[in-house]
């Protein structure tokens, strides 16, 4: 199976396509990385070289994988990080002609926006991922923040119990709404809690603070590449948080600030409870 990655890479460490990437090679599928913008390193390490892609080599750079048939086995598309409405634009009309071709394709939008109650992106990017790709998506991963953005609540906390956090999920009408960083009921616990037609599943974690970068990266891949694997959404729900629990857990033990993927492989691959 092949996935289009349309997200951010870093030299350095494992954030955006340089997190999803490795992890969903691992699980078994095939990866197009296309590069929002290559950033040295993380910028949580100190301010980055970056070079942002322009959006009309976006288009350029899908019509040219087309006009050379690399697209034709697409089983699904990822997005991730966007530095300008423009790039947001060029991807949406990439995942529109995408979706004529393959309408049954799977399209994972992660909603990067911002966390802990205020945007890391621009205001107009943020808008344009709400407007043109959050609709598109048959898989939503927001974190909680994101979520309230999506769904248009100015205040994070009229989403402070799982019925709310289920119902603004559902109102957004996409098959499958995984939120992140959500209240849990175990004391020091986080929640990550799946949204479907069939119901909700929900699990816990502990909750760490100053979690290595790309954890939310690295999560989504891992769901994703689960589900094209023909796991169910719970399964498929519980290796990404067990994986996760385990990278993190492997980069404390070493004092990374990101996640050790090849040292954590085992737990990518295979992620035991």
């Amino acid at each position: 199976m092949t996935v289009l990655a349309i997200s951010s890479q870093v030299v350095a460490g494992h954030v955006g396509n340089s997190a999803a990437q490795p992890v969903l090679q691992m699980l078994g599928h095939e990866v197009w990385a296309l590069p929002t913008v290559l950033l040295s390193h993380h910028p949580g390490h100190g301010a980055p070289m970056r070079r942002a892609t322009p959006a009309a080599d976006l288009r350029a750079m899908a019509a040219s994988l087309e006009d050379g048939g690399w697209l034709s086995g697409l089983t699904a598309v990822s997005t991730g990080y966007f530095t300008d409405p423009d790039q947001v634009d060029a991807a949406a009309s990439i995942l529109t002609g995408i979706r004529h071709r393959h309408p049954d394709i799977t399209i994972l939008v992660d909603p990067i926006m911002g966390d802990q109650g205020s945007l890391y992106v621009a205001e107009d990017v943020a808008h344009a991922v709400a407007r043109d790709l959050a609709p598109m998506a048959t898989i939503l991963t927001p974190n909680l923040f994101e979520l309230s953005h999506l769904t248009g609540r100015e205040d994070v906390r009229q989403l402070d119990d799982i019925d709310a956090i289920e119902a603004a999920a559902r109102s957004l009408g996409t098959a499958e709404v995984i939120v992140t960083s959500t209240p849990a009921a175990q004391a020091g616990h986080i929640g990550t809690i799946a949204v479907t037609a069939d119901g909700r599943h929900v699990t816990e974690n502990l909750h760490v603070e100053n979690a290595p970068n790309g954890v939310g990266d690295v999560a989504a891949a891992s769901y994703l590449g689960h589900r094209l694997n023909g796991q169910s959404v719970q399964q498929a729900l519980e290796a990404a948080i067990t994986m996760v629990a385990s990278l993190i857990a492997e980069a404390r033990v070493t004092g990374s600030r990101d996640l050790p993927l090849a040292a954590g492989r085992y737990a990518i691959i295979a992620p035991a409870r």
